[in-house]
């Protein structure tokens, strides 16, 4: 006599999202102490280890990086973010340069290349808010 058992599919839980808010501002004009928000569509790139995510990760397992991309409007991003409520999940955050007018002190126009410098990586744990505001630097003279 044969018995059977009918597999069952596991289908695992969504994970909880945070909602991750920010401004993102340069000094695109030396010329006053305003800083203006960076142009429209840059990119924003937050990435994640799986093996965050996960309660207690696999020896061995080589989890991949998630990676979830925004990008700018009118100075701002939001973007989702998977999180889990056992701990804090680590978040590197990858700002594209881009490249702009700026002008200097002398009120002379210059085609530049901007950079982040600072580290924006941060951590996030489910059920918090948010918001953070992101620097862009001229890094240095764009070369036509």
């Amino acid at each position: 006599m044969f018995t059977g058992c009918k597999e069952e599919e596991y289908t695992p839980e969504p994970l909880p999202m945070v909602t991750i808010e920010g401004q993102v501002i340069t000094q695109l004009d030396m010329t006053n102490a305003d800083v203006e928000f960076v142009p429209d569509c840059t990119k924003i790139i937050f990435r994640i280890d799986a093996q965050d995510l996960v309660a207690v990760p696999e020896a061995g397992y080589t989890y991949q990086i998630l990676q979830y991309e925004t990008t700018v409007a009118d100075g701002m991003f939001t973007i989702d973010l998977p999180c889990v409520n056992f701990n804090a999940v680590p978040v590197e955050v990858v700002l594209d340069p881009f490249v702009a007018e700026q002008t200097d002190a002398l009120d002379d126009d210059y085609m530049m290349i901007f950079e982040a410098t600072a580290n924006y990586d941060f951590a996030i744990t489910e059920g918090e808010d948010y918001f953070f505001v992101y620097n862009y630097d001229a890094y240095t003279l764009y070369d036509f």
